[in-house]
């Protein structure tokens, strides 16, 4: 019996090392999977194909990736204090705006834990995009807004955060007195990311609002305007999220 429940328990604490890898990067071959896991191809294998089966991840069969499935951001919307069904309602209007006028990606992210949390997306009509899905979590220390997100935090709680990890804090707070960041391949060469901040009724940071998509789109003549219009709408959604 003893043997039974430590296999058992075994079991699941792959399975959650294997969901955890998706906190780094969106998607991944199995081979990939199993370097970071240190795990066999054969148990990553076993082990994805039985979360397929329950839609914890899913298998792009072009690509040959994995990334996470439907499951896990209905799990996250079920986490107390966790249903941002407000924020997103009054945020997807000014999303759509600006998504509209450069068909760029547009991601609105909170602060949880040690993440980011995507809990609303309008992907660009491009077929060169940036991909982030409604529920995936990223690291705060990498792209625009996860430098907004830090920039508003106490410095103790950056520390919290963010760990043993060196913290500029005159970065930070410069970045607090702009009301903005970018962020040029720092998530993925080649990406280019501007986040503004999302406040509350009473001026506490919510999360952050980007846009971003390919470096060699944003490098041109119009960067400062979309500096301009991101800021924009960190302003108009605050501006809702006063008015509710």
């Amino acid at each position: 019996m003893e043997d039974k429940q430590a296999s058992s328990s075994r079991s699941v604490e792959r399975a959650m090392s294997i969901l955890e890898c998706f906190l780094d990067k969106q998607e991944y071959i199995l081979l990939e999977i199993a370097e970071k896991t240190q795990l066999s191809p054969s148990t990553v294998l076993r082990i994805l194909t039985a979360l397929q089966e329950h839609d914890f991840v899913v298998k792009n069969v072009k690509s040959k990736t994995y990334h996470l499935g439907s499951k896990i951001s209905w799990l996250a919307e079920m986490i107390p204090g966790k249903s941002f069904e407000e924020l997103r309602s009054l945020a997807y209007p000014y999303m759509l705006r600006i998504n509209q006028k450069y068909n760029e990606d547009v991601h609105l992210f909170v602060h949880d834990g040690k993440s980011k949390l995507c809990i609303e997306a309008i992907d660009s009509r491009r077929e060169l995009r940036q991909v982030i899905r409604v529920g995936s979590r990223h690291d705060l220390l990498r792209g625009a807004a996860g430098k907004i997100i830090i920039a508003h935090l106490q410095p103790q709680m950056r520390r919290q955060c963010l760990g043993e990890k060196d913290i500029d804090d005159a970065l930070y707070d410069k970045i607090k007195s702009d009301g903005l960041a970018l962020s040029d391949g720092e998530r993925e060469e080649g990406l280019f990311g501007i986040a503004a901040p999302v406040f509350d009724s009473e001026g506490q940071i919510l999360g952050a609002v980007s846009l971003s998509g390919p470096s060699v789109r944003f490098k041109t003549e119009l960067l400062d305007k979309m500096k301009e219009d991101v800021r924009r709408v960190g302003a108009d959604i605050s501006a809702a999220c006063r008015k509710k």
